[in-house]
């Protein structure tokens, strides 16, 4: 092959290779403005549902007896969700006091939840006998998860 007929191969692949870029930016483009339009609903939307849980959670218990109702774990995920998309933490004592739950119960399913996973607990560095409780990233996504489903299916 001589030098002009490689020459004139490598153009021809060139502006083939080209076109295959620009139909994938194309295809991209087009792929990338699909995904927003079904994007899952926004930040507010599921502190929205978190809270409207919560309050549903407590409502329960106006007319049925507590007993029912024992799901500490779940109370302190839904709070700690909502704390953790308004960028705030939870010390200890008031992680408790969302779980409407004996302190012990509500420090044993703290402890469960670490080893599950899904929070991270740290000394707050103003107070060290304060220790400050939030979501981690695992925990964080399994609710948002969860969240985004119960707003796909309302």
């Amino acid at each position: 092959m001589s030098n002009e007929a490689a020459i004139g191969l490598v153009n021809e692949l060139a502006t083939r290779l080209s076109g295959i870029v620009e139909e994938f930016g194309r295809r991209t483009d087009s792929l990338v403005a699909a995904s927003r339009e079904t994007d899952g609903p926004d930040e507010e939307t599921l502190i929205r549902i978190a809270g409207r849980l919560i309050d549903q959670r407590k409502r329960r218990r106006n007319f049925l007896p507590d007993e029912l109702f024992h799901e500490p774990a779940w109370d302190m995920l839904l709070s700690l969700f909502v704390a953790y998309r308004r960028r705030q933490t939870l010390n200890i004592k008031s992680l408790v006091s969302t779980a409407d739950a004996p302190v012990t119960t509500s420090q044993r399913w703290i402890e469960h939840l670490d080893k599950l996973g899904l929070i991270t607990r740290v000394i707050d560095p103003a107070d060290r006998r304060r220790i400050e409780v939030s979501l981690n990233e695992t925990g964080h996504a399994a609710m948002t998860r969860y969240l985004e489903d119960v707003a796909r299916r309302q």
